[in-house]
């Protein structure tokens, strides 16, 4: 079992980094450079645009990082941190936790074998600008790129392709019923993979306080539909003609660990890695992607929802 100590922290709001420092055993200092110098890997937990400069500070003195999603707020700077990742040849992990969700892996491993049809995928969450989220730079631009389909649903991007194979096309409609200018908040992706097998994203954020990050997920193959109510424990529903089961909790946990072996919590995955001196999962290659399919949607939605070719 992975086990690492927490070292130094730092936030630009002092107060911050010492009340996680003082929670987590750690101790916070004034600036990066004391994080990265005592450090033999660090998380960069900023508002998306700072990822960049932090993850190239990082990376330049031959630490492990760990960055949270998006990897960046455009397509180019994704993709400059990916490249900066790669020629550095540090062990590198990036935020898209599903990936690590028993759930998840196991509505993956129910797909597999079964000629997919159609994916229909609801996000739904209230504005991460109040409630347990305590800032509010998600209703900046210049720091978070733009809104739901960006800074949340980035993981359904990549879920999606996850689970369908290569996504050959992507079209979208985005909606600003908030009135943040440049902070989407209601999206709708069409996305068609290679076989022709088709998914629809919904995503959404809304003032509902009661709801916090949700997700449902309905798979049609020909012979069998599957379900997901709860991106982490489930349930996940299996139905054929002939039967028809459900899975959550310890036992999904366990039917998943005995599937692929992931670790469910991708913290101590990313921990074990670095002192394994091993790739970590999922890394900025994976994310990239991601990036790939969120660019298409946007440039879809700003030309009309017309079907943009990745």
């Amino acid at each position: 079992m992975a086990t690492a100590t927490i070292g130094p922290v730092f936030d630009v709001d002092p107060e911050r980094a010492s009340a996680f420092a003082a929670e987590t055993g750690g101790r916070a200092v004034s600036d990066v450079a004391a994080v990265v110098d005592a450090s033999d890997a660090v998380y960069v937990c900023t508002w998306t645009a700072a990822h960049l400069p932090m993850v190239e500070l990082v990376v330049g003195e031959g630490r492990a990082v760990f960055c949270e999603k998006p990897l960046a707020t455009d397509l180019v700077t994704a993709t400059q941190l990916h490249d900066l990742v790669t020629v550095a040849g540090v062990t590198n992990q990036v935020g898209l936790v599903l990936r690590h969700s028993p759930a998840f892996r196991h509505l993956h491993a129910s797909l597999q074998n079964h000629e997919l049809m159609n994916i229909v995928f609801r996000d739904d969450q209230y504005i991460p600008i109040q409630g347990m989220y305590g800032s509010t730079w998600r209703a900046d631009p210049d720091l978070a790129g733009a809104g739901t389909l960006l800074e949340h649903s980035i993981h359904d991007l990549d879920l999606l392709e996850w689970m369908m194979g290569p996504i050959t096309s992507v079209s979208a409609q985005i909606r600003n019923v908030h009135g943040i200018e440049g902070i989407d908040d209601s999206a709708t992706v069409t996305l068609v993979n290679e076989s022709g097998a088709q998914a629809v994203l919904t995503s959404v954020w809304h003032d509902v306080l009661s709801r916090p990050s949700q997700r449902r997920v309905e798979a049609f193959c020909r012979d069998q539909f599957v379900s997901l109510e709860g991106d982490w424990h489930g349930p996940v529903i299996t139905e054929t003609s002939d039967e028809s089961s459900s899975i959550e909790g310890a036992a999904l946990v366990t039917a998943a660990n005995e599937t692929d072996g992931l670790d469910t919590n991708p913290d101590a995955a990313f921990v074990q890695a670095v002192l394994d001196d091993e790739p970590a999962y999922p890394d900025t290659g994976i994310a990239l992607r991601a990036h790939v399919l969120a660019d298409a949607a946007y440039r879809s939605a700003a030309d009309g929802g017309h079907s943009v070719d990745v």
